[in-house]
């Protein structure tokens, strides 16, 4: 096996997601990971190992294959409602993934209050970035769906 080194991917429990997820670590100290960045949310946080894997007797879970499962794992905290609002919140996360990641920046319309949005269309706002029209609704509003959750954002009406 490969030493663990910066820039490695490992299993860790992402404080942002509440869930063992892939990490990519940031910063080592001593051989082992002092910081990860979460390669499902971005964000950076200090490693903590994985809750519900055995950990190997350095106490760090190295990813043997890139291309494996990053299934949800409940998590042991929090009971039933916590691990529900996970789950939501990872598929949230992959719909907004499979209909942003990978297009063309040429794909997106940058975000306009001037502009008439339909559901469907990517979107690039200067503050949220990337992201989807979920729903149109009344009032000359949209629901936009971004990485980071859904905002609802104003239009014009045609």
């Amino acid at each position: 096996m490969k030493p663990l080194t910066a820039g490695s991917e490992i299993d860790a429990w992402c404080t942002k997601c509440r869930m063992d997820l892939g990490h990519r670590v940031v910063a080592m100290v001593s051989g082992v990971p002092k910081r990860v960045v979460c390669l499902t949310c971005g964000a950076e946080h200090n490693y903590r190992a994985p809750r519900n894997e055995k950990k190997a007797s350095t106490g760090v879970h190295v990813r043997s294959n890139k291309t494996e499962s990053k299934r949800p794992a409940a998590p042991q905290t929090g009971g039933v409602r916590a691990a529900a609002k996970a789950k939501t919140e990872h598929q949230r996360y992959e719909g907004w993934a499979t209909k942003t990641l990978g297009k063309a920046v040429d794909a997106f319309t940058r975000y306009s209050m001037e502009r008439t949005f339909r559901v469907g269309e990517l979107v690039m706002h200067p503050k949220f970035g990337e992201g989807y029209v979920d729903q149109v609704m009344e009032g000359g509003k949209v629901n936009v769906m971004f990485r980071e959750g859904a905002k609802v954002l104003a239009h014009r009406v045609s």
